[in-house]
């Protein structure tokens, strides 16, 4: 990677910042529904990328802030949640909330809904090719998560890395709400996209 700040460097941040806010918001519906007390040792201020990084290290940097990210998350979704699954619905929902706060527009295709959730969603590095698409049609694409990049923030925690996918499904549902398409998920590793 590059000793300096790019577009690729900002692309990456801001796909961290959706984290943090997604962080947030899930962290006011636990404090809101007692499920926690105080929402501060799970959010972050992301404040302007050439302020923070070090320049020295920057790729080492950002993989350091999608893991403190990603660890956060997944500490404040186990404890908040524990083993009630009622909770986790309501998280769901406020993740749905969240996706829909940054909706497609109605006549989005299957391949750019695909590129919005790769620009969304934090997949770690963009040198680690995470997902992989393996169809693509004017009215459907499929893909499959190559690699497991997540369960270690949340087994490092105490828990499964399952209400993640959970959440994550959710938050892309939302961001569906206002477009035709639809998106199933046979399993954490392979999705589809499609005109409903």
């Amino acid at each position: 990677m590059s000793m300096f700040l790019g577009p690729i460097h900002y692309w990456l941040y801001g796909k961290i910042g959706h984290q943090e806010e997604l962080t947030r918001r899930l962290s006011e519906t636990a404090v809101q529904e007692g499920w926690i007390a105080d929402a501060n040792e799970y959010i972050r201020d992301l404040p302007a990328l050439e302020t923070v990084i070090d320049e020295e290290n920057i790729h080492g940097w950002l993989q350091a802030r999608i893991s403190d990210a990603e660890r956060r998350y997944a500490a404040l979704v186990l404890a908040a949640v524990g083993q009630d699954d009622t909770r986790l619905g309501r998280f769901c929902e406020a993740a749905f909330a969240f996706g829909r706060e940054h909706a497609l527009s109605a006549g989005t295709s299957p391949e750019d809904a695909y590129k919005a959730f790769e620009d969304f969603f934090v997949n770690g590095m963009p040198c680690d090719h995470v997902n992989s698409v393996t169809a693509s049609s004017d009215t459907s694409l499929s893909w499959e998560q190559t690699q497991e990049l997540h369960a270690g923030s949340w087994t490092s925690q105490g828990g499964s890395v399952d209400p993640y996918y959970q959440l994550r499904k959710s938050v892309m549902d939302g961001m569906l709400s206002a477009c035709r398409l639809s998106l199933s998920m046979a399993d954490k590793d392979h999705y589809m996209l499609a005109i409903a």
